[in-house]
C-alpha cells in the first residue's frame, strides 16, 4: 500500500482572499511556475546565492509551503495548520518566505479558460538547495514511502491480534479504511477512520487495535530526509 507524502496546508477552498474564490489545487498538468517545478527550484537556489542567504543549521530541516497564486501573478503564502511543525522548522519557513519575495515566474491556474486563484505546494529542503542541485531536481520525485518493519502484512496481523471478533455475532465481511500519520521518528499518530464498516462499535474496536500497535515504521523519506507521511490502510474482516 503506497503512502502519500502529507502536505500540512490549511484547506482554503471555501475561504477568500481579495474577494476571490481560491481553488484547493492546480488542475492536473498545469504548471504553477514558468518552466515547471524544476525551474522553480533553480530560481529558488539562484536567489539564495544572489542574496547571500545562510543555510539552516539542521541539515534535516524541510518545510512544505502552501502558496496561493492569483490571476495577476501575485502570491500569498499559506500558513501551515501544523503550528508545531512550523516552529520546529522555523529556519526553513523564514527562508522560504524571504525567497518568495524575489521569485517572479508564477503562472496562474486556469479553469474553463479563465485565470483563477489556486494553491500550489512546494517542498523546501535547504540542505539540497544550498548544495549542487542534481539535474532536473525535484524532491517529490525522490520519495521513498513509509514501510512497517516486517512488512504491511505483519502490521495487518497485529491489528487482527489486537481485536476480538468473538464480541460480534454478525456474519459476512466487514470492510473499513483507517488513516494515520507516520512521524519522522517512525511512530504513528492521528489514527482516524476514513471509511466506516457501517457498525460504529466495530469501527471503534479496530481504531483502538490500530492505535495500540507498538512496532516501528521506517518513515517516508525525500532526498533521504525523513518526513511525516499520511498512510491509508484498507482492512477486511470476515466473520462466519
Amino acid at each position: 500500500m503506497r503512502s502519500k507524502i502529507y502536505l500540512f496546508v490549511a484547506a482554503l477552498i471555501s475561504i477568500s482572499f481579495y474577494a476571490q474564490e481560491i481553488y484547493e489545487s492546480y488542475p492536473e498538468k498545469q504548471n504553477f511556475y514558468t518552466g515547471g517545478r524544476v525551474q522553480f527550484y533553480k530560481d529558488f537556489q539562484k536567489i539564495l546565492v544572489e542574496k547571500n542567504m545562510k543555510p539552516c543549521e539542521n541539515r534535516y530541516e524541510n518545510y512544505s509551503m502552501g502558496i496561493v497564486v492569483y490571476p495577476d501573478r501575485s502570491i500569498k503564502y499559506v500558513k501551515s495548520a501544523d503550528e508545531k511543525e512550523m516552529q520546529e522548522f522555523k529556519c526553513t519557513f523564514d527562508l522560504t518566505r524571504e525567497v518568495l519575495k524575489y521569485l517572479d515566474g508564477w503562472v496562474p491556474a486556469e479553469v474553463d479558460g479563465k485565470k483563477v486563484a489556486a494553491i500550489t505546494n512546494v517542498l523546501i529542503i535547504p540542505h539540497d538547495l544550498f548544495g549542487d542541485l542534481k539535474p532536473n531536481y525535484d524532491p517529490l520525485e525522490e520519495e521513498a514511502v513509509a514501510v512497517y518493519d516486517g512488512g504491511i502484512n505483519k502490521f495487518r496481523n497485529k491489528v487482527f491480534q489486537n481485536i476480538d471478533l468473538n464480541r460480534f455475532t454478525f456474519k459476512g465481511t466487514f470492510r473499513l479504511q483507517v488513516t494515520f500519520i507516520v512521524e519522522r521518528d517512525g511512530t504513528m499518530s492521528n489514527v482516524k477512520l476514513a471509511e466506516s464498516s457501517g457498525l460504529k462499535e466495530f469501527d471503534d474496536m479496530v481504531l483502538r487495535g490500530v492505535s495500540t500497535i507498538k512496532g516501528k515504521w521506517q518513515p517516508a523519506r525525500i532526498s533521504n530526509i525523513p518526513v511525516r507521511s499520511h498512510y491509508r490502510l484498507p482492512l477486511a474482516f470476515t466473520m462466519e
